[in-house]
């Protein structure tokens, strides 16, 4: 196993050499950082002297940092900076008066319909996670931070998950009833006659015929080299535009895409960039050469920590989940979220300071530290290093004006969240499964309340118990069954809508309640059992549009000009919005600031050298090639042929046993 990572890891430096990237960084920076740059050592903090990593101003980790925002991505970030650095001085300011930014929870008391009393769990925010490589036979960066996390959290027993034979049902409104989306529980008939005869997929085969052809023509015209980010740049396209152009017809782009926009990040189809979604690894225009069968192209990142990742404790959790297709915890990702407030609390060398918010940053110059005032602060506190993951045009308001405009023009989605529970069971049925999403496309009378989509919490909590028919397995928290929902309302829908216009509590609560009656035809009477939970979750989902990469890549230099590398950024409006890109925004901040991989649960302490995110996290955008190197599959596959069928098994063995214990 050392020998196989031994030899990729040559092969990865051979592709691409250290020296290539300190020139590209060179060549590509702006003249005024020229001789910064050139001057500056990176880390050495193993015994790698030999290779060259980016470029960063420091010769050394900082001795203070000042983490802004206590969510996801900065609980994380400060986690692996405290784990890495137990005497790094690191301070987190929030400015509401609890941490975990949009990932919440709220714990109900209820009673059936017997009258028995009960409580069930609300989420208002992100309640699962959808692992990458259960879409092909690679681990990806993302799932490895995921599962490197909740092992150093000690969270692997209480992680959830739905198998991928779990066939989870999914549809779309339109135009004024739910249909299911094809998957593997139907048969190739009501498949057929789905397509044939709903008007959601009108257009389907003649737009699927131009998509083939297209996408032939791409991989018989494919470069000799891999495409630089300015020319992806240069032709960029909305999700819409593009797949219009794809398709050769508008159709399914207005009926199914945008429904799919409206789920993942509550956003209009025709303004969101393609690069920026899940997409564009697949779909990307020329892309680099065609590989044998045996290899693939994979992100360096991603091709080093799969080099180190089968000596790290997580290797196990990793190929236990190998066939998961969800994972969630019982009453929330707020457990995640709750166990990383708990490691950090008990770390001496990390202050927490809720409710201050931050009302300005600067760069002092004579001290080369970051000054920072908070509401509950009118003496400035200096750091040596500033990590700000809040949403980015809050970080150019707090800044002094004309800063960071690139940052000013970024937007953002306000979404409200309707929790509903009913006391009886099953009121969704016939229409079982995840839920559903609501396109553009829909006639506005038959989605007035600009409604995006509704979750079935509790189908994917409750399932039916395969060895004893009528019993149900509970996957999640709440101790009483019913059918529980969740409403989002809003998105792009309200961006102009001035503050005193948006939905109130009650009224939000009405329009939902009214919205669910009508699709899945509840009664009035039905209705009136609900209970009911609501958040306003203002400007909560940052809006990637067409031109991203150009804004950051100018942000980048921004930052350099204004702090001379002492801030950096991680977050939703930089990398992809979700619960598994802000994990690993935070790995990689944190590895940034390392300036090197470090496994302290390995059999021995391994370190390397590694490609990072700059000294403003932002580093990737500003490279002119995106990096990449070509691997073995059989080096970097998550679990051959054999192991994979022990890990089924031995899954089946377990869930079997946790079955009859019930």
């Amino acid at each position: 196993m050392l020998a196989t990572s031994q030899r990729c890891l040559a092969r990865s430096q051979r592709l691409i050499t250290s020296s290539h990237l300190s020139s590209s960084l060179r060549s590509s920076s702006p003249p005024r950082y020229s001789r910064l740059l050139s001057t500056t050592s990176v880390w050495r903090q193993s015994n790698h002297d030999d290779v060259d990593g980016l470029p960063t101003i420091f010769d050394r980790p900082p001795a203070s940092v000042a983490v802004l925002g206590g969510g996801l991505t900065g609980l994380a970030t400060a986690f692996w900076l405290a784990w890495w650095h137990p005497q790094m001085k690191i301070t987190i300011y929030e400015a509401s008066n609890r941490l975990g930014g949009w990932i919440d929870s709220e714990e109900v008391k209820v009673k059936g319909l017997t009258g028995e009393k009960g409580s069930v769990w609300f989420q208002r925010g992100a309640r699962m996670v959808n692992p990458q490589h259960s879409k092909g036979p690679l681990y990806r960066y993302d799932d490895l931070a995921f599962y490197l996390l909740v092992t150093q959290l000690g969270l692997s027993e209480q992680l959830q998950n739905a198998p991928e034979t779990e066939v989870m049902g999914k549809y779309i409104y339109y135009p004024d009833h739910l249909v299911q989306l094809p998957n593997k529980s139907m048969t190739l008939l009501e498949v057929w006659q789905t397509l044939r005869k709903e008007p959601l997929f009108e257009g389907l085969f003649p737009s699927l015929w131009s998509f083939g052809k297209t996408r032939l023509r791409q991989l018989f015209t494919s470069t000799l080299k891999p495409p630089t980010q300015d020319a992806h740049s240069k032709n960029e396209l909305s999700v819409g535009e593009h797949f219009t152009k794809m398709f050769g017809r508008p159709d399914l782009v207005e009926n199914v895409l945008s429904a799919v926009m409206h789920g993942i990040y509550g956003g209009d189809v025709w303004k969101l960039s393609v690069q920026r979604t899940p997409f564009w690894d697949v779909l990307k225009d020329g892309g680099y050469p065609r590989l044998p069968p045996a290899y693939t192209w994979l992100d360096t990142p991603d091709a080093e920590l799969l080099n180190w990742i089968r000596r790290d404790a997580c290797r196990e959790l990793a190929e236990d989940h190998l066939t998961t297709s969800a994972h969630w915890f019982p009453s929330g990702l707020n457990e995640l979220t709750d166990a990383l407030v708990e490691f950090l609390k008990k770390r001496g060398n990390v202050t927490i300071r809720l409710g201050h918010r931050v009302t300005s940053m600067t760069y002092a110059a004579k001290a080369d530290r970051v000054a920072i005032r908070t509401s509950k602060q009118s003496t400035p506190i200096t750091y040596e290093k500033v990590i700000s993951t809040l949403y980015a045009k809050t970080l150019a308001d707090i800044c002094s004006p004309g800063t960071l405009p690139s940052l000013e023009k970024s937007t953002a989605t306000t979404i409200r969240v309707v929790n509903l529970w009913y006391p009886e069971p099953g009121l969704n049925h016939p229409h079982k499964g995840f839920g559903y999403l609501i396109p553009q496309s829909v006639p506005f009378q038959e989605n007035r309340h600009f409604i995006l989509g509704v979750m079935f919490d509790s189908d994917r909590e409750w399932v039916p118990n395969p060895h004893r028919p009528g019993q149900y397995i509970n996957r999640g928290k709440d101790t009483i069954r019913g059918t529980k929902l969740t409403v989002m309302m809003g998105g792009h829908y309200w961006d102009h809508l001035p503050p005193h216009e948006i939905p109130d509590e009650q009224t939000a609560i009405r329009y939902a309640k009214k919205a669910v009656a009508r699709h899945l035809g509840f009664s009035r009477a039905t209705n009136d059992t609900a209970v009911v939970s609501t958040k306003l979750c203002k400007d909560c989902i940052p809006q990637q549009l067409v031109g991203h990469r150009e804004r950051m890549k100018a942000a980048h230099e921004e930052l350099l000009a204004a702090f001379r590398g002492r801030v950096a950024v991680a977050g939703g409006s930089y990398q992809v919005p979700g619960v598994l890109p802000s994990i690993r925004a935070a790995l990689d901040i944190a590895r940034q600031i390392r300036g090197s991989f470090h496994w302290q649960d390995a059999p021995r302490a391994v370190e390397t050298k590694s490609i990072t995110v700059g000294d403003t996290g932002l580093w990737r955008f500003a490279a002119p090639v995106r990096s990449m190197v070509r691997v073995d599959k059989s080096e970097f596959t998550a679990l051959r042929g054999h192991d994979r069928r022990l890990a089924i098994i031995r899954r089946k063995r377990a869930e079997s046993e946790m079955e009859r214990e019930e």
